[in-house]
C-alpha cells in the first residue's frame, strides 16, 4: 500500500475495517470506507477515512459516479461483494480478499473469466499462511503508543453477560471489538 494508492474498505466498520482504515490514512493513502448503516459516516470519516459508500451490495455506480478511481480493495464482507468489489477497480487493480464477514465461503457457479476483468487481480491474505516481522509488529505497536492509530471498542461485557455480548454482536450494531472482562 502506497500513498498514492486509493483503498475501498468492504466492511469499513468491522474491527479489521476500522484499523485498516487508521493504517491506511496514516500512510497517506486515500481511504473509502463501506458500511450499510447509513449513520456510519461520520464514524468512518473520523477513523481514517476520506470517502464513505452506503453499501446495499452494489458499490460499482456509486464510484463511478464519485469520480473516485479505486485501485485497491480490502474486501472484509466476503463472496457476496467480490464481484461487485472487483468491478470498482482500476485497470492494474488488486483485490485482496481477507474476511468473510458475511460467513458464506463459496460462489456458485463461479466463473473466473466473469469476475476478474482483464488488468485486474485477485489475491486472498490469511494470516495463517504469513508472519509480520518484527520490526513491522513495533511499528505497528509504535502507532498505537504515539496515538496515530486507536483499536476501537464498541461495546464492554461483563463475563457473566456472555450471551448479551454475542447477541449484540449478532445484532450487527457495533462498530469495533467487543471486550469480554472477567471481572
Amino acid at each position: 500500500l502506497k500513498a498514492t494508492d486509493t483503498l475501498l474498505i468492504r466492511g469499513g466498520t468491522s474491527s479489521v475495517g476500522i484499523l485498516a482504515s487508521q493504517l491506511a490514512s496514516n500512510f497517506g493513502t486515500t481511504v473509502c470506507s463501506t458500511s450499510r448503516n447509513p449513520n456510519a459516516e461520520g464514524f468512518m470519516l473520523q477513523n481514517g477515512a476520506t470517502h464513505f459508500y452506503l453499501d446495499d451490495g452494489n458499490l460499482v455506480d456509486q464510484v463511478k459516479s464519485s469520480g473516485v478511481k479505486i485501485n485497491k480493495v480490502l474486501e472484509l464482507i466476503g463472496t457476496p461483494t467480490l464481484k461487485d468489489s472487483l468491478a470498482c477497480l482500476q485497470p492494474r487493480g488488486i483485490v485482496c480478499m481477507t474476511g468473510m464477514l458475511s460467513e458464506q465461503w463459496s460462489i456458485s457457479d463461479f466463473a473466473p473469466m466473469d469476475f476478474i476483468s482483464s488488468g485486474t487481480y485477485l489475491t486472498v491474505y490469511d494470516s495463517g499462511q504469513s508472519r509480520v516481522g518484527s520490526k513491522e509488529f513495533q511499528d505497528f505497536i509504535l502507532l498505537i503508543e504515539n496515538r496515530k492509530i486507536a483499536p476501537v471498542i464498541s461495546k464492554v461485557f461483563h463475563l457473566e453477560n456472555i450471551r448479551k455480548a454475542h447477541d449484540f454482536m449478532e445484532s450487527n450494531h457495533g462498530s469495533g471489538k467487543i471486550v469480554v472482562i472477567t471481572e
